[in-house]
Formats: C-alpha cells, sequence, structure tokens
C-alpha cells in the first residue's frame, strides 16, 4: 500500500468494460483511472476542461509506457490504452446534461460509474444553477448524472456498479434541512457544507439501493476517499485555510491516505468480484468488510426528504426513462 502502483484483485479486467469516472484528472480520481486503464478496463474521463483531460491522459500514457519495462504483472498488455475523455463541468447542470446526450449518442455500455470529484470553499459562492457550489459539485450534480445514466447501466450486463466517493468526515455532519433542501444555509461554513455532502451521498446510496431492489445487477457502493483534497472551487484562493487543525488531527490519526491508497479502495469498490451484490456497503478500505456509516445517515426520515427536495430541485432535468427508474424508490 502506498506504493506507485497499486496490486489489485482483478487484472485484467474483460475488454470493453467501461468505466466512467468524475474528477479523474487529479489525485484519487487520477490514480483510480490510470490503474483501471492500466488493467484493461476502458476509461471515461469526465473533466471540467479539455485542458484537464488532455494533460491527464498523457501523463497516463507516459506513466504506462513506463510501467511496462517493470514487468506484466497486473497490467493488460496493449499498444496503446482505452482512454478517453469528455467535458463535464459539475459547476454547471447545462454541461453534465451535454455529457450525458454524448455518452447516450456514443451508444457505450456503463458497466462502472465512479463518482469521485470533490470540492469545498470556505465563502459561500453559488454556481450559475443558483446552488451553493459545494452542494452542487458533491452532491447534486452527480445525483443529476447518476440518473440519467442508470437507465444504461442496468442494461449494462451482470456486476455493474455506482460508487460514490464519500468521507469519514460524514460523522461530523448535523443534518441541515435548509441546506438539503435550497443548498443555503443560515449560517454558511465552509467544512459543514462539505461534511453535509458528503452525508447526503451516503443517504443517495440507501436511496438508490432503493430504486434498485428490481435491477440486482447493479449495486451501489460508497467508499471512504481517506483525503480531503485540496480541489478548491474556483475563485477561492483560501479554500485550504480554516481546514488546517482538521487536517493535521486526521494525520496525527493516520486518516490521511496517499492517493494511491485511496484509489485502492475505490477500485475494489468497483471491480473486485468478491464483493458482487454488497449493495449499500460503506467501505473503509480494500479488502475489508463494509462498515457502518453514521447513524444520522441511515436514518430513513431524513434520508426521504433529501430524495424528495433533489428530485424538487431537479425536476426541470429529469424526465423519460431515467425519471420512470427513480419512481421505483417509492413503490
Amino acid at each position: 500500500m502506498g506504493g506507485k502502483y497499486s496490486s489489485h484483485t482483478v487484472s485484467p479486467l474483460p475488454v470493453g468494460k467501461t468505466i466512467i469516472i468524475t474528477g479523474g484528472n487529479t489525485g484519487i480520481g487520477y490514480e483510480t483511472a490510470k490503474n483501471i486503464a492500466m488493467m484493461g478496463g476502458k476509461v471515461i474521463l469526465a473533466v471540467r476542461t479539455e485542458e484537464r483531460g488532455k494533460s491527464a491522459i498523457s501523463k497516463i500514457e507516459a506513466e504506462y509506457v513506463e510501467r511496462k519495462k517493470e514487468g506484466p504483472y497486473g497490467i493488460a498488455q496493449r499498444d496503446k490504452l482505452d482512454i478517453q475523455y469528455h467535458v463535464c463541468d459539475l459547476t454547471s447542470l447545462k454541461s453534465v446534461m451535454a455529457f450525458i446526450k454524448w455518452f447516450k449518442d456514443s451508444g457505450l455500455v456503463c458497466n462502472v460509474l465512479i463518482c469521485n470529484a470533490c470540492t469545498y470553499s470556505l465563502q459561500e459562492l453559488f454556481t450559475e444553477d443558483n446552488f451553493e457550489a459545494t452542494y452542487q459539485v458533491n452532491y447534486i450534480a452527480h445525483f443529476l448524472l447518476i440518473s440519467h445514466i442508470l437507465p444504461v447501466i442496468c442494461q449494462s450486463g451482470d456486476d455493474c456498479r455506482i460508487v460514490i466517493i464519500t468521507s469519514e468526515v460524514h460523522k461530523q455532519a448535523v443534518f441541515d434541512a435548509d441546506y438539503a433542501s435550497t443548498s443555503k444555509m443560515k449560517k454558511y461554513g465552509g467544512f459543514e457544507a462539505f461534511a453535509n455532502c458528503k452525508l447526503f451521498q451516503i443517504m443517495l446510496m440507501y436511496n438508490l439501493d432503493k430504486v434498485l431492489e428490481k435491477h440486482p445487477t447493479v449495486d451501489v457502493l460508497t467508499v471512504d476517499r481517506g483525503k480531503l483534497d485540496a480541489l478548491a472551487f474556483p475563485n477561492d484562493p483560501h479554500s485550504e485555510e480554516g481546514f488546517s487543525c482538521r487536517i493535521c488531527c486526521l494525520k496525527c490519526c493516520g486518516k490521511l491516505k496517499h492517493d494511491s491508497d485511496g484509489a485502492e479502495t475505490t477500485i475494489y469498490a468497483a471491480l473486485d468480484p468478491h464483493i458482487k451484490g454488497l449493495s449499500r456497503g460503506y467501505f473503509l478500505a480494500p479488502r475489508d468488510k463494509p462498515r457502518w456509516p453514521s447513524k444520522e445517515a441511515r436514518n430513513k426520515e431524513l434520508q426521504e426528504f433529501l430524495w424528495k427536495s433533489t428530485i424538487e430541485n431537479l425536476n426541470s432535468y429529469l424526465d423519460g426513462d431515467c425519471l420512470k427508474l427513480l419512481s421505483e424508490h417509492d413503490k
């Protein structure tokens, strides 16, 4: 653990195994995308800009050339990796919808969707959609992406998965009903917003599991990212300030993982065949049993409140097959 390249229980991957990952151009997301691509997966990076996508792919391909020199263990042997990018800026729901249209028009399957992109801000910032930025990037934009890709996942074969990268920080959250329903807090706090979003993500797992009861080929799982990446929202140069004390405490307790360690847990949840069928699993480490998230995350009344509020907030973006599938939540 913690080395440049991780070992995996699933390698190489079957030809055509398609994985979409948001935020795959940096940090844990980059390590996850890189290793899955090297294992032979067809990887689609959903990134904020073309520049980020091109840069990530160039770097991954260069590392692959070097990795092949070390020997064949754990990687697919091919001339070129099957990896591409497409713009999906989570700060814009129009951009998310454009990505969804591109993907559906491509005719590709989706075996695994990894919701990894993450941000936070000490200042209360709002997107063009009038949602608070941390709420939109971490939660509601991913909800929208999952909703529209879900019908494809349900038809993409056996053992498909949705993996949501959350955090143990969710245990420090006190559910904020105002924030859940409007993305606005009575008194904004950067850490409180971030922690609530991590809580919402786990609640989303439970809500999606209700939708998937009639679709046993799909599991939805959550993973502790183990790290507060410095993924500051644009125009907020001070996003890491104020988190320093908490980060120092996490480091002292050994709770901050290297990117490769965080990726190892994500890959385990996304691909390991031994955990097939463990939907609603919350994982802190690879090859570990699922753990219990906070009691608040498991509160069914709060889950229901969040679900209904989110559906209302995305009302103009949900229709057709995705809305029909989401409605199974209430049956």
